[in-house]
């Protein structure tokens, strides 16, 4: 049993798939079969008389060694293929020189073994070929064959009644082990996908949890975002498009109101999906504390920056983390129709009452926390605008999204040609224009970042 587990395991490794182990399984048992067999006939053709044959029976037998050993050294097809091209030419020659000793047989079986182990279905049918070519030729042969050793009829006889109960046994005991060794691999394959099936059961209930647990977050973050009732209160000329990526954002949107001005931002911090959520909570928490201290947009976001660097305790340390924000800040002044604004690369677009065109206000190049210093100054741009003027600021989350019919992103030339094509809407409608077309855009393909797009009419 020793010997047959160490044949059964040649040229198998650990990390060999259950199917690849099978195949090795199978065949190394075939030749196995095959080599003990050669070296049974060899002394029985000795002994009917057929030196010639039996000479050739046993450089055969040797022959068959040298599949272990290519096998053992990993070379799996190639072995195959020997040990089938020598068994072939060894039956071939075999049917010539014992004509009426049913060797010729042998070939139905061999042509089989192909099928077994080898995937390339062309391989397998060029060999079935070869071995009924072999089969009919030995046939016609044997006519003009002269064999080189002449066995008695009886002997011939008898020969043929052994090659067929050898045959037969041969083909019992491979269906024999083939069926054990599938019965074997599919237990094993079984049991593999039981686990499998569990350890799915288990990331499904993590990922629940996990979903849950995102879920409740959303509802804390959109708790803290102002509520857009109270931003349409302030300004009825007015639409906030807010489409998370994930459950919850790394987008954020930002109202205040006093008794002189009103306030509004639109945020784009580091990430998205829960790291996103959290710079995003920790963006609005400082800019209430920036609003508390200073009026003055510039001032705000540089409140804004360094109490983002101090909350995160970023400094020069390459330990130190860098995320932070963009953001565009306005300041309203609803009597005089003053927009005061600052930006952190993020601009603020106007598009003048009956003009064909968007006026950019560019944002100071640098952005909240990160890498930027804690004496940062941001410009503020005072715009006087008159009724009817209407102006944005967003994230680059709309302006970045994939087609889904050509994977290109939609990009900021394209998103400013399609807000001055609806300009004759109102602000309701325009928010409805826009959530309709980057859906027909993206066409089914996945949201690759938070979009936000804040437009007020004054």
């Amino acid at each position: 049993m020793k010997l047959w587990y160490y044949i059964s395991n040649l040229g198998a490794k650990s990390t060999d798939s259950s199917s690849y182990l099978r195949k090795i399984h199978l065949i190394n048992r075939m030749c196995f079969i095959i080599t003990i067999n050669s070296f049974l006939f060899v002394p029985i053709l000795y002994i009917i008389g057929n030196h010639y044959y039996s000479g050739i029976l046993f450089l055969f037998s040797i022959l068959c060694c040298v599949y272990y050993l290519l096998n053992k050294k990993g070379f799996f097809l190639p072995s195959l293929y020997f040990i089938l091209s020598i068994t072939l030419v060894t039956v071939f020659w075999g049917s010539l020189e014992v004509p009426n000793g049913g060797v010729e047989f042998f070939l139905i079986p061999l042509s089989l073994v192909p099928f077994i182990v080898v995937e390339q279905k062309k391989i397998c049918i060029s060999f079935v070929v070869i071995s009924i070519t072999a089969f009919i030729l030995s046939h016609f042969l044997k006519t003009t064959y002269q064999p080189h050793t002449i066995v008695s009829t009886f002997y011939t006889q008898l020969y043929y009644l052994i090659v067929l109960t050898a045959i037969f046994t041969i083909c019992a005991t491979l269906i024999f082990q083939f069926k054990i060794t599938n019965t074997k691999y599919e237990n094993i394959i079984n049991e593999q996908k039981l686990i499998v099936e569990e350890k799915n059961k288990e990331v499904e209930e993590k990922n629940k949890d996990i979903t849950a647990s995102i879920s409740y977050a959303r509802r804390i973050q959109q708790a803290k975002l102002p509520k857009k009732e109270e931003i349409y209160s302030s300004l009825p000329n007015s639409f906030v498009l807010f489409k998370p990526k994930d459950i919850v954002s790394g987008d954020f949107y930002y109202f205040h109101k006093d008794n002189s001005s009103i306030f509004i931002a639109s945020a784009d911090c580091t990430g998205h999906g829960v790291p996103g959520a959290f710079m995003s909570m920790i963006g609005s928490e400082k800019l209430d504390d920036a609003l508390a201290n200073s009026t003055d947009t510039s001032e705000i976001l540089s409140y804004l920056n360094r109490g983002i660097k101090s909350s995160l305790k970023q400094s020069d340390s390459s330990e130190s983390t860098r995320d932070g924000m963009d953001i565009a800040l306005c300041s309203i002044d609803t009597d005089s129709l003053i927009v005061k604004y600052a930006g952190a690369n993020r601009p603020l677009w106007i598009i003048r009452n009956g003009q064909t065109a968007v006026e950019e206000i560019k944002a100071t190049k640098k952005a909240i926390g990160g890498f930027t210093e804690d004496s940062q100054r941001y410009d503020t741009h005072e715009i006087k605008l008159q009724s009817g003027d209407s102006f944005y600021i967003s994230t680059d989350g709309y302006a970045d999204t994939f087609s889904g019919a050509d994977n290109k992103k939609l990009t900021t030339k394209k998103f400013r040609e399609i807000l001055l094509a609806i300009q004759n809407k109102s602000m309701a409608d325009q928010e409805v224009h826009l959530d309709n077309f980057i859906e027909n855009w993206k066409a089914g393909t996945e949201q690759v970042d938070d979009i936000l797009v804040i437009g007020v009419r004054l």
